[in-house]
């Protein structure tokens, strides 16, 4: 039972990190400031994923 409350606040504490880099980078999105670099949820992840999701959502419509 402890290793299961262990493993719960572990998760808690990844997911409030990823939430609080998500408030920062809407913060600076909608200020015009530069935006953080992505981060993943996992520690020691790259973004690239992060960013390619935004590239195509800049892309037209239907170019995907």
């Amino acid at each position: 039972m402890r290793l299961v409350s262990l493993a719960i606040v572990v998760l808690l504490l990844l997911l409030l990190r990823k939430l609080l880099w998500c408030l920062l980078w809407l913060w600076c999105w909608r200020q015009g400031r530069p935006t953080p670099e992505p981060i993943s949820f996992l520690p020691r992840r790259s973004g690239a994923q992060f960013t390619e999701h935004i590239e195509r959502e800049d892309e037209p419509c239907g170019k995907h």
